[in-house]
């Protein structure tokens, strides 16, 4: 069972699911203990719908963890449902750690403020995105077809975080993890 309590209250303290979200966590660590995490959790708002999603990265001494959990909206078929999954990357196969902090007034930073916001992205591969859009000309009348133009991203994992809205000390807290997986993964190299 997983025994890493600092990880456990801030699942408790988020409160989405906490149990089935340490269960996926339990499997996933195979008892390799963390080292350090990030609890991540979002609202997205659709047509008449709102889903939570919750994204937590855990490093350990090999690997990353990755679980992410989110609701299924139930239908006439089927009750609503907490999907879990996780996937494990060994820190040898990530490619790219990434942190873009921004600030909100840059003449007024001192050392060692929190930023506005903060983005971590983590690439190893796996995933690719394409975004396609009909490509065009200078010609405004032109009606020839000249197909399309797109781009192709490859970020596994994203998380951003706003300081006004989910306070400095979450912010604060990705800025960390992202440094420990900066340097997890310059040892791992």
């Amino acid at each position: 069972m997983l025994q890493y309590p600092s990880l456990l209250a801030e699942l408790d303290r988020v409160g989405y699911f906490p149990q089935i979200v340490a269960d996926a966590l339990d499997i996933a660590l195979a008892d390799e203990q963390p080292q350090a995490f990030y609890v991540h959790s979002d609202v997205a708002f659709g047509v008449g719908t709102i889903g939570r999603h919750l994204t937590v990265l855990v490093l350990t001494a090999t690997r990353l963890v990755s679980a992410h959990v989110d609701d299924h909206a139930a239908d006439e078929l089927a009750p609503a449902a907490v999907a879990a999954s996780t996937e494990s990357v060994p820190l040898s196969r990530i490619e790219s750690v990434t942190l873009t902090q921004i600030t909100a007034r840059p003449s007024e930073h001192a050392k060692g403020d929190t930023p506005a916001v903060a983005r971590l992205a983590v690439k190893w591969g796996a995933n690719l995105t394409i975004d396609l859009e009909p490509a065009t000309c200078a010609d405004s009348e032109c009606v020839q077809d000249h197909g399309y133009a797109g781009t192709l991203t490859s970020e596994d994992v994203g998380l951003q975080v706003a300081s006004e809205v989910s306070g400095p000390e979450l912010t604060a807290s990705l800025i960390d993890f992202a440094r420990r997986l900066h340097a997890a993964t310059g040892q791992a190299a």
